[in-house]
């Protein structure tokens, strides 16, 4: 891995600078269109039979067309497929020195798997097989990625849980990249009961609720109404058994590591 380190704020923002704006074209590092109209035909015969690029290529143009109607400059709308959404970007960084495919990417980070329990803003997702990679995305946030997904809608943000990724890798080029700190432990289920649930753990729920924006009010350790509310509207976004009850996979989900 390269030694050379980027802030994940940067590498975030210019993710998000390309939805809805970036198209995707096949083998394209994210370059300017205008540079590669000329070259359509040639970058999509080179990995598709020609009656399948001449239709990628009306959907291409057709995304292209929809972009200017929606005012966007001509001059400044780029291209990339699924890897070279990252490729320009860490070549321009310097992380990375020649071009790669979504399976060279997990073979470099293959090392850093996470569990999808644990994904964060940053990491890099992928779909395929054990054997082979076919496409890549970027997750940023625990919830939501940016990916290049296809001709017809180019770079877009996705909810992870409804694309059907398989793994799930964390770079090491991040600015303050440390060891991940020690999981805090939950060895009881915690939910709402008369008399109201209490304790040091229930302080921790509640701090980690407000972190992720699922307001319980103060972080007093006492498990009332609105970190009911709470846990149950993280339930929902997460696509967990909505009940209220912070057991064994809404904690993994929150970051905990259960032992109850």
């Amino acid at each position: 891995m390269s030694k050379i380190k980027v802030k994940k704020s940067e590498w975030l923002e210019y993710l998000e600078s390309q939805v809805n704006k970036t198209l995707y074209v096949w083998g394209a590092n994210d370059e300017l269109c205008v540079n590669l109209l000329d070259k359509l035909v040639e970058m999509e015969k080179s990995d598709h039979k020609t009656d399948e690029a001449l239709k990628n290529i009306d959907r291409i143009l057709t995304l292209l067309q929809k972009r200017l109607l929606q005012g966007c400059d001509m001059l400044k709308i780029r291209c990339a497929d699924c890897s070279g959404l990252a490729v320009g970007f860490l070549l321009k960084m310097g992380i990375i020195k020649s071009d790669a495919t979504a399976d060279d990417f997990y073979n470099m980070l293959k090392k850093r798997a996470v569990p999808f329990s644990d994904v964060q803003a940053g990491d890099f997702l992928f779909m395929g097989t054990e054997s082979h990679k076919t496409h890549v995305g970027y997750a940023i946030s625990n919830q939501y990625a940016i990916e290049s997904k296809n001709r017809d809608v180019g770079v877009v943000q996705t909810k992870i849980s409804e694309r059907g990724w398989g793994w799930a890798c964390r770079p090491d080029w991040y600015e303050g990249d440390e060891p991940e700190p020690v999981k805090p432990v939950l060895t009881r289920e915690l939910y709402l009961k008369d008399p109201y649930m209490r304790g040091d753990d229930v302080k921790e729920v509640q701090a980690r609720l407000n972190e992720l924006g699922y307001n319980c009010g103060t972080a007093d350790g006492i498990f009332g109404k609105k970190t009911d509310i709470a846990v149950k509207n993280f339930q929902t976004d997460n696509d967990l058994t909505v009940d209220g009850i912070v057991g064994k996979n809404t904690a993994i989900k929150l970051g905990f590591t259960w032992e109850g």
